[in-house]
């Protein structure tokens, strides 16, 4: 069962990596490797320290956000420990094929080691997390698509033929709101870790059985610590580190701006987001493919092209390039990060503060 599983994950892994190598050349065959060039040369080293700017406030915003999460439960750990583990796991998650699973799994692992947090409570966070990562993305889809409308009305009409279809952005909207609500529902109502606890019980393995044995009572610790945050009131426990979240969430789409604003492409902020806005989503979707690697690239070529860019073809590719370079250069980061922490006198946990 388990070589099945394996070579099905290599089949899966094998098969997202060529669908972005196809989406890769089907969007760029025709492209003018020298006219690419001459635009990012033009952007310089210090243009692209710029774009680098704005992943690592939104990393920053988002561990302010998150560590207001932690003091629910009574706990305080520092945005700085947490930009450690974002870092580094940022860094499979975007590098991987199924990278965003990998680097959950990491997360409950370098909390221990960087901010003293047990299994239970960085379990509790990580969910709490991706329920404040979905209620802040609802948010600012609809804030920003209310204000990009027009760009994303004349998207729909010269890409889809109907421009009506520009309204799927505020259901897009409203499916992340549902979901959010839709974990917060679940956990409030606790006893999650347990319905996954009796799941793991029908896996024939007998190591496997004694080890979950053993760590029965962290489940329950962690089903008592998801209903302790989803509990404690939407003031609390969403809007001050929605916040933040959404604060990230709107320096993807100042990255955007500024990539293109150095390209000397002349769009608006709000058309520039109102596109990022949608191909965030579309990347998360497809969180198989790595860094959403194709689906990305394709999508602001099309977009480009729609809104009458000139040469939007070679500027899709500068755009590409030099965002893909801004992910390989803080994925680079992530994985020395990794690296040091396989070093024995540096993966010693911290201790967190006890504030209950």
């Amino acid at each position: 069962m388990a070589n099945l599983d394996g070579r099905g994950l290599l089949a899966l892994r094998i098969a997202s990596g060529l669908s972005a190598l196809t989406l890769l050349f089907y969007t760029f065959h025709r492209v003018d490797f020298s006219r690419v060039s001459e635009r990012m040369a033009e952007v310089g080293l210090l243009g692209f320290c710029l774009i680098a700017t704005p992943q690592l406030v939104s990393l920053c915003l988002e561990c302010v956000g998150w560590s207001h999460v932690f003091s629910v439960f009574g706990r305080r750990v520092s945005a700085r420990a947490l930009l450690r583990v974002r870092v580094a796991t940022e860094a499979v998650a975007q590098t991987l094929p199924l990278g965003v699973i990998w680097a959950e799994s990491l997360k409950p692992l370098l909390l221990g080691r960087h901010a003293g947090v047990d299994t239970s409570d960085a379990v509790a966070a990580i969910v709490a997390r991706k329920y404040l990562l979905m209620a802040s993305q609802a948010a600012y889809v609809a804030m920003i698509s209310a204000f990009g409308f027009v760009t994303l009305r004349q998207l729909s009409s010269v890409l889809f033929g109907h421009a009506e279809l520009a309204w799927c952005a505020f259901a897009v909207s409203a499916l992340l709101c549902l979901l959010a609500f839709g974990v917060s529902g679940a956990f409030t109502r606790g006893r999650v870790a347990d319905r996954v606890l009796g799941a793991l019980r029908a896996i024939p393995n007998l190591h496997f059985q004694r080890t979950l044995c053993e760590r029965q009572a962290t489940f329950a610790s962690t089903d008592r610590q998801t209903v302790r945050y989803f509990s404690a009131g939407i003031p609390k426990n969403t809007l001050l580190p929605g916040i933040f979240f959404l604060a990230g969430w709107l320096c993807e789409s100042v990255e955007s701006y500024l990539i293109l604003k150095l390209l000397g492409v002349e769009l608006g902020f709000f058309a520039v987001a109102s596109i990022e806005a949608m191909l965030s989503f579309a990347k998360n979707v497809a969180f198989v493919v790595p860094a959403g690697i194709g689906v990305q690239d394709v999508g602001y070529v099309s977009c480009l092209t729609a809104l009458g860019v000139h040469d939007s073809l070679n500027v899709g590719a500068a755009f590409s390039v030099l965002k893909r370079g801004k992910e390989l250069f803080w994925a680079t980061l992530g994985y020395l990060l990794l690296a040091s922490d396989a070093r024995p006198n540096l993966a010693r946990p911290r201790l967190s503060i006890d504030i209950a």
